[in-house]
């Protein structure tokens, strides 16, 4: 894959503002992966306030960013204002 073809994170949105960007991206024929942030999802367990990445193909970022730009809410976290992941504490 050329790095044309990697993935780009557009946002992180709770699960409802995520099923909305899924269908009006592929709507539009982009196809993105939602990938739920929440440690505990693989284990089955559901949390209504969970937070979801969406991602897309670099070469399709450019139009997604077009389509989902009217469903942004003041809620959201558009990647680029993303904050980074929090890093353990250490003991002294």
């Amino acid at each position: 894959m050329s790095s044309a073809d990697g993935m780009v994170l557009l946002g992180i949105v709770d699960q409802i503002e995520a099923s909305i960007w899924r269908d009006a991206l592929e709507q539009e024929g982009v196809r993105p992966f939602v990938r739920n942030r929440d440690p505990l999802a693989p284990a089955g367990v559901p949390l209504l306030f969970g937070k979801f990445e969406v991602y897309v193909l670099e070469r399709d970022e450019k139009r997604a960013r077009w389509i989902i730009g009217e469903a942004m809410e003041p809620g959201t976290m558009p990647a680029d204002e993303a904050l980074p992941e929090e890093e353990p504490a250490t003991s002294e």
